[in-house]
């Protein structure tokens, strides 16, 4: 049984390096053309935009190629099974899921990204078998209410039976709440996420991107005078939009209210009336103004510090803003806000225009706190005064000097 196992895997892990891409061999008298020089930044892992488009014939061998590496990784799959690690089930594996696999290289990575999908299997079978508990725990309940209750003629209040109260349905509070974002859409304050940012991350940073715009939504969505959030300069087909209209479903239907546009912020507002909210700049916030239309760039920048947004905003000659964060705290590490602390923030300063009480979002673990602070400013205050023992002037430094010559 060994032998067969062994067997199997190498030659899955052949037939696998057969599917891989083969870089093409130039022949040695061949000569090499220089590369031109963009100024545009690539990413390894980004899909390139320029891809030459394909035959019919071709598309039908890449598909064969696919399926048959498909059938491959599922036979891995098995053999893994057998060996007892832990793998998904290949028919509950969604399409997505089946693209990042085919595209993973090495077999530690798909051993990794395996586990992965079993987690996500075994969380969802946990939350069927916990739900069909629920709905036989309330069965057994209401049978034993109506065997209590089966000699009783009178009208019995309480839960399963009669009520004086209406019951609020999920669905009802959805409309509810989508009403506020239809009112905020004619009568709100704008605030735009600039959504052009997808060159400048990697492909976890706009997953990532992309799940905060769903909690910026959610936000919104919950408060009593939500924004009217423009998400502007959009890329339909970028890993952002990608994700978010997995998180958001409904994104692309009509009545849906959520404003997801390609068209610039530029066309359609005022330049005079925009102001870029970026942390590179000068120029510190006083004051929350309901007339203006703040610009907040959607971008997770985890692996670049570098100040993009203050250049697009220079290039547009558009105002700057950055929030007042060193006036109000001392902070342990970076002072980079993810997007829906910044939504948190700016609905506090449209009901109050209070910077105390808006910047109580900003998450405590970035801040050093006060009772640290004041423990710091008097240990260098003993450090000084421990210092100022040593100190003597240079006069009474010679004076004692000539002094000893003298004796």
């Amino acid at each position: 049984m060994l032998r067969t196992l062994m067997c199997a895997r190498s030659g899955l892990t052949t037939a696998v390096k057969l599917f891989r891409p083969q870089q093409s061999i130039q022949p040695a008298h061949s000569k090499t053309i220089p590369p031109t020089f963009s100024l545009v930044r690539h990413y390894a892992n980004l899909p390139s935009s320029k891809q030459s488009p394909k035959s019919a014939s071709e598309e039908e061998k890449a598909k064969d190629d696919l399926d048959k590496k498909r059938k491959i990784l599922e036979l891995e799959m098995e053999v893994m099974r057998q060996e007892g690690r832990k793998v998904p089930t290949p028919a509950k594996i969604k399409e997505s899921n089946w693209e990042h696999l085919l595209g993973l290289e090495s077999r530690n990575q798909r051993r990794h990204y395996y586990l992965y999908l079993w987690n996500i299997e075994m969380a969802k079978e946990s939350q069927r078998v916990k739900k069909e508990q629920r709905k036989l725990e309330v069965a057994k309940r209401r049978e034993e209410l109506d065997l209590a209750n089966a000699d009783n003629d009178h009208i019995i209040y309480g839960l399963f039976h009669n009520t004086m109260f209406l019951r609020i349905y999920d669905s009802t509070m959805d409309h509810f709440h989508n009403n506020k974002l239809v009112q905020a859409m004619r009568f709100g304050q704008n605030l735009v996420f600039d959504c052009s940012y997808d060159s400048y991350m990697n492909e976890k940073e706009m997953r990532n991107t992309a799940k905060q715009l769903m909690l910026c939504f959610g936000i919104n969505r919950l408060h009593n005078e939500p924004f009217n959030v423009h998400h502007c300069n959009a890329d339909f087909r970028s890993s952002t939009m990608v994700s978010l209209r997995k998180h958001l479903a409904q994104m692309d239907e009509p009545a849906f209210p959520i404003n997801v546009t390609e068209r610039s912020y530029l066309d359609l507002f005022p330049k005079e009336r925009l102001v870029y909210l970026t942390p590179h700049c000068k120029n510190d916030l006083n004051e929350f103004s309901p007339d203006d239309v703040y610009i907040v760039g959607a971008m997770v920048d985890k692996s670049s510090q570098e100040a993009i947004s203050l250049g697009k905003a220079k290039k547009l000659g558009l105002r700057m803003a950055r929030l007042p964060l060193d006036r109000y705290f001392q902070f342990k590490s970076g002072k980079s806000l993810t997007l829906d602390q910044m939504l948190l923030i700016l609905l506090e300063l449209k009901g109050s225009n209070d910077f105390e009480r808006a910047l109580e979002h900003v998450p405590k673990r970035k801040i050093v706190p006060v009772d640290e602070q004041q423990q710091e400013q008097e240990q260098r205050f003993r450090e000084r005064k421990q210092m100022g023992k040593f100190k003597f002037s240079a006069g009474s430094f010679h004076s004692e000097r000539k002094f000893k010559k003298r004796y």
